[in-house]
């Protein structure tokens, strides 16, 4: 059983952030309700009924601020540090099977990393495995690893910084005082709060 003095654990729930981004999407969803669904809309140039527009935004924008609510809300572990290891939370909706505990022998390095799109930068906290271990359940994403310019393994094993809090030194006194051989990697842009 872990020491809970020495654990590091990020939540997901409610930020700023977050309450921006479900107003907005609400806001964009109440919006389409002022299309008459019977009328046509001009698309550069293209006569469109209002319908092909509705029925995806309310999808697109109603089914977002469903799930960043019910994320939110959940107050699921996004990450978890201690004696066991790194416990990666998984993605919303199917959260026990996407959820993931590396035990600290398999891990050869903690990374924090950036992938950058466009402007953006999104952080990550991801973990090398040991060579030749049998790859982390959920499947590696091939696309997102070309992506973000890192190994397949790595983008397998990290969880994007959203939805969660992280204080990178907090996290990275943790990783030490557990596993002090463990390599730990820092994207110089790394925020120290996010």
């Amino acid at each position: 059983m872990p020491d809970t003095e020495l654990v590091y654990e990020s939540r997901h729930g409610w930020s700023t952030r977050t309450v921006v981004l479900l107003v907005g999407s609400l806001l964009l969803t109440a919006g389409l309700f002022l299309f008459d669904p019977s009328e046509p809309v001009d698309v550069k140039g293209f006569q469109v009924a209002a319908i092909w527009i509705q029925v995806p935004g309310f999808l697109l924008f109603g089914g977002g601020a469903a799930v960043l609510g019910y994320n939110a809300a959940s107050r699921k572990v996004a990450l978890r540090v201690d004696s066991t290891g790194v416990l990666l939370g998984g993605s919303p909706l199917r959260y026990a099977a996407t959820t993931v505990l590396v035990p600290w022998s398999e891990i050869a390095a903690v990374e924090l990393w950036i992938q950058r799109v466009g402007r953006q930068k999104l952080p990550y906290v991801g973990v090398h495995r040991h060579a030749g271990l049998p790859p982390l359940p959920g499947g590696t994403n091939r696309l997102g690893s070309a992506a973000a310019g890192k190994p397949a393994a790595l983008v397998a094993g990290s969880r994007q910084v959203g939805g969660w809090p992280l204080y990178t030194p907090a996290l990275l006194a943790t990783v030490r005082r557990h596993a002090p051989a463990t390599a730990i990697a820092v994207d110089p842009d790394f925020p120290a709060k996010v």
